[in-house]
């Protein structure tokens, strides 16, 4: 009887971890979505909400729809006018974005490490009080304190967190609950396209995109999720102003204006006068610089080189020089990849991403990801991209243009034909994604066997070597057909 009691409770503890577990993997996702994805008809998508701001706004994707909801993934776009803050945020979620325009500055805040950065010179507005301070200690009694205060403040320097200048191509990589801020130093708008892989296992909570503020406020409201229709206010809202003050040992007014209550300024805020943080000066040749390369791929997939700390390490790499390209072509195109090879952080946050930029007659090979969904964003032309799927069923072929989205699952297949200087980035769910082509010198077909080709598909040896054969390019090629092109590929390859 007390065995059978024993397993009774066994199986009962069984039941509740297999139900937790159960619960756990659906937890913020649609019924609809549990199961399956119903990706027969896909779309292209773009923002479908707008939050502004006193110096930019954020344009926001709907990630409640099915295509960005099965990929597991949260895009928006942000744009920063000429001297404005973005001010410091953080994620649940690991974070990759692409600057598409502009240059600025930007600041990241990880737990733990040091503050490396240090000011020369003490704040005008220190020396300003020292010397009041001083005054008042000469003419009145409280001279004597004003001097020990006016000694420990000479020494007061401004320390921070690594501060690093960021541009037009620049990839950048941000690790889950490390706040960051972005400051626009150039003289036009700074847009930068983002993208939030929510579905990471690095992400405990659910499938909402969450957004964790250390300052400003929201009167707009968030985006996505339960928190859309309520103003959004920073995290230092909801304590008491009096634990505050105790925590960082200043009187309660000043707790409150951390609070950002009567603060309609939204989360990009204009700066008023210079914009003054310590960080070195941007290096004249900036460009295809060897030395923001690692020497050589991480020792295993946890550690990040004997050469990077994670406070050290870099979190941007610029995919938009040429000199850079993986592949080119004077006369078609050129594409860039960044995984965790060239860029270690992306081993944590498992992204990668693709700059392509093509010409009026090329086109992308068709090919498929082996192992991660895509988020292909246009910045610029217009393309026609179709995409099959695992039925082989045309799901999309329609005209893709700038701002616009088109989500493509792991294993659907897809081809890109430029129609007017084609240029996008897309994001990839896997720190090293791969790709296999369907065509091309490196292709799926080229690779079997040619009594294979003539009997999957009962066709002539001859055809079957054309097949294999007649394209010898590896990504690009011309989108015209005929005996020219053919002329082109045996030139260029």
């Amino acid at each position: 009887m007390i065995k059978l009691d024993h397993l009774l409770v066994a199986m009962f503890g069984v039941l509740l971890v297999l139900n937790g577990c159960l619960a756990r993997q659906s937890l913020g996702v649609p019924p609809q979505l549990r199961n399956e994805c119903n990706l027969d008809n896909l779309d292209v998508l773009q923002a479908t909400e707008t939050i502004k701001s006193e110096a930019g706004q954020i344009e926001y994707l709907d990630h409640n729809h099915p295509q960005i909801r099965c990929a597991g993934v949260s895009v928006s776009r942000l744009v920063i006018e000429q001297g404005g803050l973005y001010l410091p945020t953080f994620f649940s979620s690991p974070k990759i974005s692409y600057v598409v325009q502009g240059m600025g500055i930007s600041g990241r805040v990880i737990p733990g490490c040091a503050e490396t950065f240090m000011d020369s010179q003490p704040m005008q507005g220190q020396q300003q009080g020292q010397g009041q301070q001083g005054q008042q200690g000469q003419e009145g009694q409280q001279g004597q304190q004003g001097q020990q205060q006016q000694q420990g403040q000479q020494g007061f320097r401004d320390m921070h967190q690594k501060v690093e200048h960021v541009r037009h191509g620049d990839v950048i990589a941000i690790t889950p609950g490390s706040a960051h801020w972005i400051y626009n130093t150039g003289d036009q708008p700074l847009v930068i396209i983002s993208l939030l892989d929510i579905a990471n296992y690095q992400n405990q909570l659910d499938r909402n995109p969450r957004v964790f503020r250390l300052a400003g406020s929201n009167p707009q409201g968030g985006f996505g999720g339960p928190q859309q229709q309520q103003p959004q206010q920073n995290m230092l809202n909801g304590f008491d102003p009096q634990v505050l003050a105790q925590a960082l040992k200043i009187d309660v007014r000043l707790a409150q204006e951390l609070q950002n209550k009567q603060d309609n300024r939204g989360n990009i805020v204009r700066v008023r006068g210079p914009f003054q943080v310590a960080r070195p000066p941007l290096r004249q040749s900036y460009e295809s610089e060897k030395w923001r390369h690692p020497r050589g791929p991480p020792q295993s997939p946890q550690d990040n080189g004997l050469e990077e700390t994670i406070c050290s390490m870099r979190t941007h790499e610029n995919i938009d020089d040429p000199a850079r390209a993986d592949v080119y072509k004077p006369n078609l195109g050129r594409v860039t990849s960044v995984n965790s090879l060239t860029l270690p952080i992306l081993q944590f946050v498992r992204l990668s991403a693709t700059r392509g930029i093509i010409q009026g007659n090329a086109m992308v090979l068709p090919k498929y990801n082996m192992n991660a969904n895509e988020i292909l964003y246009c910045t610029r032309g217009q393309a026609r991209i179709q995409v099959v799927n695992d039925n082989g069923q045309n799901v999309l072929d329609q005209q893709v243009q700038k701002g616009q989205l088109v989500v493509i699952p792991q294993g659907f297949a897809y081809v890109v034909q430029s129609q007017n200087n084609f240029e996008w980035i897309s994001f990839k769910t896997n720190a090293n994604a791969m790709i296999s082509t369907l065509a091309g010198r490196t292709s799926a077909l080229r690779a079997l066997p040619l009594e294979v080709l003539t009997n999957a598909y009962q066709i002539s040896l001859e055809e079957a070597r054309r097949i294999k054969f007649n394209t010898l390019e590896t990504t690009l090629t011309h989108a015209r057909s005929g005996q020219q092109q053919l002329i082109d590929q045996i030139v260029e390859a």
